[in-house]
């Protein structure tokens, strides 16, 4: 990847988590207006959009790439936009403020791994931190609160067991690390298969530690994490429920589709972005998408925003959603 490649990408990856996923529907009658970040989201909306009984319900759509998450915000908060895919928190917080969202599923279940030197030693616990300087983009975000909790699990510190460099933005966290001024780094998909790539490039092998597995030792339960899923506004399930259902649907059918098809996932991606489908094909393994209803998700999203809102009570605007914000 060149370096306009890596800007779009980290632009666009906000939304993986903290801004990962980024789907729009906007309320337009007789058509379905839709926009989305690059990455896996713009994979499943494009061919969700392509699903035959979507087509039936609502036959003019349109796919939009969005260019910023301000912009995206403004439109859901304006109701141009009726459907978004979002980061749970971000969707948690939305609504804690009193935007009248309802959360329909969550279909992103894994996206945060690090990449680490080589040089530096193994990378396969969290322990193997411990004395090493760590790159993490947007303080205080998803990225940064999974890290932080799991060092804390692991009974490393910040500051005295590790150091700790936070980015405004991923792009800048890729240049520090492939610069080697970092000894590891925290990143979403798709942004560490493309510096991952990049790292063998340079003649660099870098380890890898995927975060969902450290949760999942240091917390337990299930390597799999709720971080990502897609919201409507409650306008249009009261207004178009049948809307809402085909397009539920669809997504799940898209979901399945990437996860039993990536070969053919990833060349849809890189047909529609400058992403390569090497990139696509990386991102996809290392990312866990299954399609879960809201409702049914509730349980792990709660235990999850329960355990980042120790670190910060402002994640997802300062208390648990009630029963309003999932969907049946």
């Amino acid at each position: 990847m060149n370096r306009r490649e890596l800007l779009k990408l980290a632009a666009c990856s906000a939304l993986i988590s903290a801004v990962p996923l980024q789907r729009a529907f906007a309320a337009k009658p007789g058509k379905l207006i839709a926009a989305t970040p690059l990455g896996l989201p713009q994979v499943i909306l494009a061919r969700a959009l392509e699903d035959p009984e979507l087509n039936n319900l609502i036959p003019e759509r349109e796919l939009r790439d969005w260019k910023d998450p301000d912009q995206l915000r403004a439109w859901l908060a304006r109701a141009e936009v009726m459907v978004t895919a979002t980061p749970t928190n971000v969707a948690a917080n939305l609504y804690n403020r009193g935007v009248p969202v309802v959360l329909m599923n969550v279909n992103v279940w894994g996206t945060l791994g690090m990449l680490g030197l080589e040089q530096k030693g193994p990378l396969a616990k969290m322990e193997d931190l411990a004395g090493r300087h760590v790159g993490v983009p947007w303080r205080g975000d998803m990225p940064d609160l999974v890290f932080r909790y799991l060092l804390g699990k692991a009974g490393l510190e910040v500051g005295r067991d590790v150091r700790v460099s936070y980015q405004s933005s991923p792009f800048e966290t890729v240049q520090m690390y492939v610069a080697q001024r970092l000894d590891a780094a925290v990143l979403p998909e798709p942004m560490r298969t493309a510096t991952r790539l990049q790292s063998l490039q340079f003649g660099q092998s870098p380890n890898e530690l995927d975060l969902q597995q450290e949760w999942a030792r240091l917390a337990g339960g299930e390597p799999l994490l709720p971080q990502a899923g897609v919201l409507c506004r409650r306008e249009l399930l009261e207004q178009a429920p049948e809307q809402v259902e085909a397009l539920q649907s669809a997504i799940a059918r898209a979901v399945d589709w990437v996860v039993s098809q990536p070969e053919d996932a990833a060349r849809l991606g890189a047909d529609r972005s400058p992403l390569s489908r090497q990139v696509y094909e990386g991102a996809i393994a290392r990312t866990a998408l299954k399609m879960v209803n809201a409702q049914e998700a509730r349980p792990a999203l709660e235990d999850f925003f329960s355990a980042l809102s120790e670190l910060s009570s402002g994640f997802i605007g300062g208390k648990l959603p009630d029963a309003d914000f999932y969907h049946d």
